[in-house]
């Protein structure tokens, strides 16, 4: 149906559409005897509006599909009309596609000088004639000065009869370059050869100043004789043109540069990265990018936002269509094959020509080309700045036969006496260091059969054994049978507190890691002292002895000095150590500064997929997220979460390092339905790891309570709260929550929430006298109780008990508290005036509601809620519907609870 039959059949709908159904029929074939489509249409409107209620909604929801199908009706009318027109010496045959600009179409010569097959590009007719008209030049002069056997030439061009601006290039009958080697099954070298041809194309256009702009595998096509062809310079730039950005921002939003996505000016730099992707498909058959939706936003948030994943770990991924098995086929390799392949070199090539900022990129397409070229070679990656090790070994790798004679010829040559006496002094440096680890060896297997011995049922009638017996049995193994050997002895001593620490029990690790640093003190080994003083500055940490457990990294830090591997290891987790405790002292910059370099010498040390170099990321996140930095925090966490999870299960031990610090950073984010999912997993692979008698299943747990209270499942959040409590209550010695009284505050809120105010009002007696006590709080966190207390009394509805604490709140705020701590006592005022049911006075909360960018997100929406609220309670919609024309356009499941209910509250208001 075309757009005026379309308006025909809503005319008649909107003539018949209150007369009675029996009749329908009847008129149409009065109204419009002669055409039975357009009856038809019009009675399935009728039809269905009836079906909706007798709403006109019916008419509206089909609107869109109709309009579609006519204005594919109407492309259609138009390329059958264009079908044997002739352009120049070339009559239309078919249409091959469609794009932004236009249409290209089969074309063959008609003038009888030759045969000749080409591809015809003519623009639309509906677009605007100006702009278009002048990039389509722009085109033909480009296409003119490329003379390069891998790009599509131009043979043609000219102006239709009507009008049609129209272009005749080189036909290339055959597959998109990826099609091309999934077909065939391309192995990695010859998949890369052909990635060459292409970069050597672009190259060619860039020596003339043009850049591409739109490369993606549908612009490049392998013919049948196996040529690589470049196509569709339609918005190709000169670089000579214009420097500035273009106003028109013409690109493929999944193969787009970060620069285009926002604007900026176009540079080489963006066909580079287009490169990047291009590789990236044509290696792991993945987008490098996850995107819950295929939309071009979608497309464009995750250029911006998100880090790709490296290509080694995408290829093991089974969440997708076709399956990892499949994708490595297709390249003659098994996964994990697959995998090894891409690491390293090939991971470092790409992620290069794919890094956010064009600076960071190769500074040229011949430079990306190189290193695709040494990898084929096997010779060292520019990417890479690899080590007197990896050049060696790139190198022993391309010349191994003669590497290996080279080997052979200097053993034969390396005889004689200075040989044999060096061999000699070995033997005997080799001998004594054997007999002194036999030995070492020998005392530790006596102990550990004394252990293993002690677990014999038959000596323990009834009695079931935990893992403290056995470390009970073999502290005493210990203490018996090394008692005259110090290095063992503090060796074994370590691992015995190590394991008692492991599982949460501090004050039996304590002693026994307190021998250990004795032992190694009169020893006089600095890393081994240096080691026990990390396991004793983390049980620090546990008990929240932040200061105890600063000092003892620094101290660390200070012993590792040293270029050995054991001297840097150490030294990293210091670092990781010391970034915590600043972390916990709120000494934020220093933190992040720590943790940054601990996460540099770890991922030197171990590489970026190792669990050991995901641990920095975790307080690095957690600090990041909860001082705002969400975003930062998720794009720290999200790539090696993706990696993570490709390679996983739900439940699997390798993801628990991401799930509390990935939760959290949802959570900071407004994302508390995403959240809660993550945490319930880290709380069902803790209690497996840990058991329910341990502080990190009940952090885990508490953690999982505050992300259900936010998302808005407030009772059983309360519940979650009240089993850490009772847990904190039992075990006081193993206090595992940094912010004790936080907890009280949470479960407070998540019983006033869920209607049990007697209850929230006993918590927070509690809570009061707990701040009052505790050494982290300050005026601010005892007045909040106040507030805290006022809010829950008028949910009650005993509104003079909560002015009376409301009064007590702002008694309590010193001179020097934030606009936002005062907003808050005028916001609670207003709700207690709107409930109780006085005229209210809206200035206070319309004041709260100016502070606008001062306060954080939450409380500017809280602020604006209830100034709205107020109004309109006030008869004033003059100054409430400016408020509630915001508020409609707030996403309200990403507030936290309190901005929630009064945003809610200010739109239910008729």
């Amino acid at each position: 149906m075309d757009a005026e039959a379309w308006q025909r059949a809503r005319a008649l709908f909107e003539r018949l559409a209150d007369a009675p159904p029996s009749t329908w029929e009847a008129q149409l074939q009065a109204l419009c005897p002669d055409d039975a489509a357009l009856r038809a249409e019009a009675l399935a409107l009728l039809r269905a509006d009836a079906q909706a209620g007798g709403e006109a909604t019916a008419v509206a929801a089909q609107a869109p599909a109709l309009l579609e199908a006519a204005a594919a009706a109407d492309d259609a009318a138009a390329t059958a009309r264009l079908a044997g027109t002739r352009l120049g010496p070339f009559v239309l045959q078919r249409e091959l596609g469609r794009g932004g600009m236009g249409q290209v179409w089969l074309a063959e010569r008609a003038d009888g000088a030759f045969q000749q097959r080409v591809a015809i590009k003519l623009l639309r007719n509906h677009w605007d004639r100006g702009e278009d008209l002048a990039r389509f030049r722009a085109e033909r002069q480009i296409l003119a000065g490329l003379q390069h056997p891998n790009i599509a030439h131009l043979v043609d061009g000219g102006v239709s009869d009507a009008g049609l601006p129209w272009l005749a290039l080189e036909y290339v009958d055959g597959s998109d370059l990826r099609q091309h080697c999934d077909a065939h099954r391309l192995d990695l070298p010859q998949r890369l050869r052909l990635f060459l041809t292409v970069c050597a194309a672009v190259n060619h256009a860039h020596q003339r100043l043009v850049v591409h702009r739109d490369l993606k595998p549908s612009n490049i096509l392998v013919g049948a004789d196996g040529a690589v062809k470049l196509l569709d310079f339609g918005i190709a730039k000169l670089l000579d043109a214009e420097t500035a950005a273009s106003a028109t921002r013409l690109f493929t939003p999944e193969y787009a540069a970060p620069e285009q996505v926002r604007g900026e000016a176009v540079t080489t730099a963006v066909d580079v990265y287009a490169l990047g992707l291009l590789l990236y498909e044509l290696l792991t058959g993945r987008r490098p990018y996850r995107v819950e939706h295929s939309t071009p936003a979608a497309y464009e948030q995750a250029i911006l936002g998100q880090e790709p994943t490296r290509p080694s770990l995408v290829v093991t991924r089974t969440d997708d269509s076709v399956a990892a098995d499949e994708l490595a086929a297709r390249r003659h390799l098994d996964p994990r094959r697959l995998r090894r392949e891409l690491r390293g070199d090939l991971d470092a090539i790409v992620l290069k020509a794919l890094r956010k900022e064009p600076a960071q990129r190769y500074a040229s397409v011949a430079e990306l080309a190189a290193d695709v070229q040494a990898w084929l070679e096997r010779r060292p990656v520019a990417a890479r700045r690899g080590s007197w090790r990896y050049r060696s070994g790139r190198f022993l790798r391309r010349h191994a036969l003669a590497a290996g004679l080279a080997a052979l010829a200097l053993l034969g040559l390396s005889g004689g006496l200075v040989v044999a006496l060096a061999q000699r002094a070995e033997a005997r440096h080799q001998r004594d260091i054997a007999r002194s680890e036999a030995e070492t060896a020998r005392h530790t297997v006596d102990v550990l059969v004394g252990v293993f011995s002690a677990a014999n049922p038959a000596r323990h009638p009834g009695e079931t054994l935990t893992p403290a017996d056995l470390l009970k049995e073999g502290e005493r193994e210990v203490q018996t049978k090394l008692a005259d050997r110090p290095r063992e002895r503090a060796a074994l001593l370590e691992a015995l507190g190590r394991a008692y620490s492991g599982l949460g029990q501090y004050d039996q690790a304590q002693p026994l890691l307190d021998a250990a640093l004795a032992l190694r003190l009169a020893g006089d080994d600095r890393l081994a002292e240096a080691s026990v003083r990390l396991a004793l500055s983390a049980i620090a940490s546990r008990r929240s002895q932040n200061e105890a457990a600063l000092r003892g990294a620094r101290d660390v830090l200070a012993l590792s000095q040293g270029d050995s591997r054991e001297a840097r290891e150490l030294r990293a987790t210091a670092l990781l150590h010391l970034g915590i405790e600043q972390g916990n002292l709120d000494r934020l910059a220093e933190a992040e500064s720590s943790l940054r370099e601990a996460a540099a010498m770890r991922a030197v040390l171990f590489g970026t997929d190792d669990e050991r170099y995901w641990q920095v990321l975790v307080p690095l996140s957690y600090f990041l997220a909860g001082n705002g930095r969400s975003a930062d925090a998720l794009s720290l966490l999200d790539p090696v979460w993706e990696a993570i999870r490709a390679r996983t299960q739900p439940g699997d031990t390798d993801r628990a390092y991401l799930l509390d610090a990935r939760g959290y950073a949802l959570s900071q984010a407004g994302r508390y339905a995403d959240a809660v999912p993550l945490q319930e997993e880290a709380v069902a692979n803790a209690k497996r790891v840990y058991g329910e008698d341990h502080p990190d299943f009940y952090k885990a747990l508490n953690n999982l309570a505050v992300f259900r209270y936010r998302a808005g499942d407030a009772r059983q959040a309360a519940e979650d709260f009240e089993r850490v409590r009772a847990w904190g209550e039992t075990h006081p010695d193993r206090r595992t929550l940094r912010r004790p009284d936080n907890l009280l505050r949470g479960l407070a809120q998540a019983l006033d929430d869920s209607r049990q105010h007697e209850r929230a009002l006993r918590v927070l007696d509690d809570l009061e006298a707990l701040r009052n006590t505790l050494a982290l709080t300050d005026a601010h966190d005892r007045a909040e109780v106040h507030l805290l207390r006022a809010r829950v009394l008028r949910h009650a509805r005993r509104f003079d008990a909560a002015q009376a604490a409301l009064d007590a709140y702002r008694i309590r705020l010193d001179a020097n508290a934030a606009e936002v701590d005062r907003a808050a006592a005028d916001l609670e005022g207003t709700r207690l005036q709107l409930d109780r049911g006085d005229r209210p006075t809206c200035e206070d909360a319309d004041r709260a509601a100016a502070l606008g960018g001062s306060a954080g997100t939450a409380d500017r929406w809280h602020a604006k809620a209830v100034a709205a609220l107020c109004w309109r309670r006030a008869g004033r919609e003059d100054k409430a519907m400016p408020l509630l024309g915001e508020l409609r356009e707030v996403n309200v499941s990403s507030l936290l609870p309190v901005p929630r209910e009064a945003v809610q509250a200010a739109l239910a208001v008729p």
